[in-house]
């Protein structure tokens, strides 16, 4: 049909074109079988759908337009679009129930977190628990996880690092995090069409709001200079953070990822670095250059789907100045030397105008969230920040 594979991700496909004279444009996303379509308007759709069923045989009853009225459920997420108000909503409430209804959590008392820091799981060497059992409840919550629940991710993160030889402490552990999901199950991720494609936000007093126009002027003194991000439409913005040596076993420092774009996280990703750093900050930077793929990734897919203007830098927040300094490889010591090639390859996107860095304060670094067990005021303010209800 004329379709442009993307080189960000070989399982899109852009088809821009005219019809009676009308631009239009088609995203097609491939999944085994599976097609998710976006459409510039019905016309488009229908055009795509007569040529579709002429060649392959189209079930009507999975087929249709995603709307609030009628949501769209696509591999186990439920889908719901206005298109009038520019309104998109996630979530996975089904999948959720029919989890917690397998472990048995149902009737229990709720839960408000999904691990806490008191929270502490040993290392055991041999498992106390059925590996099957336990591998069952920690794939399914890292599968909604990955797809509409990011405030879970670093609770399931440390959960997987205990596959191998469970605990009862640890199957606990697991069961109390799908307790706390069933709690929450009515949130969603929700993404906002708008000038900004955020609502408004009212900021304290004394926040500086970054300009992004004025990013090219601006002097290392005021990238570490605390600020908040401006929000803008189509413009992603990433949250990078390491929690050094919070690892008890290991001593290795966990990176968390948020990327949010139009009110809603698109990325998100907590791991416990391969590598033990030394430092603060050679943690923060071991974050910044692992999560640096993924934003050139996300950087490109949106260039080449026409809702990003080439050129702009992605705006990378972090919270501590040292990290910020060696991005811009403007500090350097014999101390770094064996973080050399890493630092080249953040020098060299952030010299190009691939990234740009900006200073945020912890309190509001939503990537946080993303790196160990918060409190529960903190963790409900990055969370909400994050999902929403219906």
């Amino acid at each position: 049909m004329g379709f442009t594979e993307l080189t960000a991700d070989p399982n899109l496909y852009v088809k821009n074109f005219e019809l009676d004279g009308k631009p239009q444009q088609i995203i097609l996303g491939v999944y085994v079988d599976d097609c998710l379509a976006a459409f510039s308007s019905h016309e488009a759709m229908a055009w795509y759908m007569e040529r579709l069923g002429k060649r392959f045989p189209v079930n009507p009853n999975s087929t249709g337009e995603i709307t609030m009225e009628k949501p769209g459920l696509v591999l186990s997420m439920e889908v719901k679009y206005d298109r009038a108000a520019g309104i998109v909503t996630l979530r996975q409430k089904g999948a959720i129930e029919a989890l917690a209804a397998k472990v048995g959590v149902i009737g229990k008392p709720p839960r408000s977190l999904p691990i806490t820091a008191a929270t502490q799981l040993p290392k055991l060497k041999t498992a106390e628990v059925s590996q099957t059992e336990y591998l069952s409840i920690v794939g399914s919550c890292l599968h909604i996880c990955q797809v509409s629940r990011p405030d879970c991710s670093y609770a399931i993160g440390v959960l997987c690092r205990h596959s191998a030889t469970p605990g009862r402490q640890h199957l606990e552990c697991a069961k109390n995090l799908v307790n706390y999901m069933y709690t929450t199950r009515e949130l969603c991720i929700r993404y906002t069409r708008g000038v900004y494609g955020n609502d408004p936000q009212i900021f304290q007093r004394g926040s500086k709001v970054v300009a992004r126009t004025s990013s090219e002027a601006m002097s290392i003194e005021e990238r570490l200079v605390a600020s908040v991000p401006e929000p803008a439409a189509n413009s992603p913005d990433l949250y990078i953070d390491a929690d050094y040596a919070g690892d008890t076993e290991t001593r290795r420092s966990t990176s968390g990822l948020l990327i949010m774009m139009n009110g809603g996280p698109v990325v998100w990703s907590s791991r416990l670095q391969k590598l033990c750093a030394q430092s603060t900050a050679e943690s923060e930077i071991y974050a910044v250059t692992d999560s640096l793929k993924e934003a050139i990734s996300l950087r490109l897919l949106c260039e080449e789907c026409g809702i990003r203007q080439p050129g702009i830098p992605m705006r990378i927040w972090e919270d501590n100045n040292a990290a910020i300094c060696l991005g811009h490889g403007l500090r350097g010591s014999k101390a770094s030397k064996h973080l050399v090639v890493r630092l080249r390859f953040l020098n060299e996107h952030v010299h190009d105008g691939t990234v740009e860095f900006a200073r945020i304060n912890t309190k509001d670094q939503r990537a946080d969230l993303f790196t160990k067990a918060l409190p529960s005021p903190a963790f409900l303010k990055f969370r909400d920040e994050m999902m929403h209800l219906p």
